[in-house]
């Protein structure tokens, strides 16, 4: 399995890896990114990996301007630490999250959840998926 971490906070981005290097040390962690412009230019020119976890506030902005520029065809587990708004938009939408900080447990479920699904069965995910998320009431 091939994960990329999104993630603009080091502590938070290494202490990540080392927690899906636990479960499974054959997860290959093939990128570490920490912005929205470094994760636009990385996918332009990578093979999309099999899972992303991606933190939703990063240093130049919030990760969901990601998708304005691309649409990312496979499974994405966002981190927050207390975007409410988000989290309650999630569930509605049926979007994977997890709280930080992370737990072994949760993450572990979340890594074998994704390890299970067959090929293609998660959502593509667009700019338009997420326009009511960041919309301001």
């Amino acid at each position: 399995m091939y994960v990329v971490i999104i993630e603009d906070e080091e502590f938070a981005a290494r202490r990540l890896e080392r927690m899906i290097n636990e479960i499974d040390p054959d997860i290959q962690i093939v990128a570490k990114l920490e912005s929205v412009a470094g994760s636009v230019e990385w996918f332009k020119s990578h093979d999309v990996p099999n899972l992303i976890f991606m933190d939703i506030h990063l240093e130049d902005n919030l990760s969901f301007a990601i998708f304005d520029s691309i649409s990312i065809n496979c499974p994405i587990v966002f981190t927050t630490a207390t975007d409410e708004l988000s989290t309650r938009a999630f569930k509605l939408k049926q979007i994977d999250y997890l709280l930080k900080p992370i737990v072994q447990n949760e993450l572990s479920n979340m890594i074998e959840k994704y390890r299970n699904l067959p090929a293609n069965n998660y959502r593509v995910l667009d700019a338009a998926l997420f326009a009511d998320i960041v919309r301001k009431p």
